[in-house]
C-alpha cells in the first residue's frame, strides 16, 4: 500500500516543477511526519503488538517512502551539471525529514498531554 501511495503522489506531483520532483520530496516528508506519529504512538500505547509496528513502519511507511528514486533524481540532476538544485534537494529531503518526524513525534506528545 505504501509502495501505490508513493506512486500514485509521484504522478500527480513530479510534473509540477521542471526540475525538482515534488513527488518524491513530498512522500519522504509526509513519510517521516508519519514515521515521527508512529514512534509516538507506539511510545504512549506501549501495549500495541510489535507486529503491528513493522507492518506500520518497514511495511507501509518503508514502501511510502524512497531514498532510491531520491538518490536516482539526485544522480540525473549532478548529471545534468545542476550542483544548486541537487545541494537544495539533499538540504530538503534530509533536513525536511528529521523536522518532520520530530514535528509527528510532537503532535502525538500534544495529544498525550491533552488526554
Amino acid at each position: 500500500m505504501g509502495a501505490w501511495s508513493r506512486w500514485g503522489i509521484g504522478i500527480l506531483l513530479n510534473t509540477l516543477h521542471p526540475i525538482y520532483p515534488m513527488g518524491t520530496l513530498t512522500v519522504n516528508l509526509a513519510g517521516a511526519y508519519l514515521m515521527g506519529i508512529s514512534m509516538g504512538a507506539f511510545e504512549l500505547f506501549s501495549d500495541l503488538s510489535p507486529d503491528l509496528k513493522l507492518i506500520i513502519n518497514i511495511g507501509f511507511l518503508g514502501g511510502l517512502t524512497t531514498f532510491s528514486a531520491f538518490t536516482a533524481e539526485i544522480f540525473q540532476l549532478l548529471q545534468k551539471n545542476e550542483l544548486v538544485a541537487s545541494l537544495t534537494l539533499i538540504a530538503l529531503h534530509v533536513v525536511g525529514s528529521v523536522l518532520m518526524a520530530y514535528l509527528g513525534w510532537l503532535s502525538v506528545s500534544f495529544i498525550k498531554q491533552s488526554i
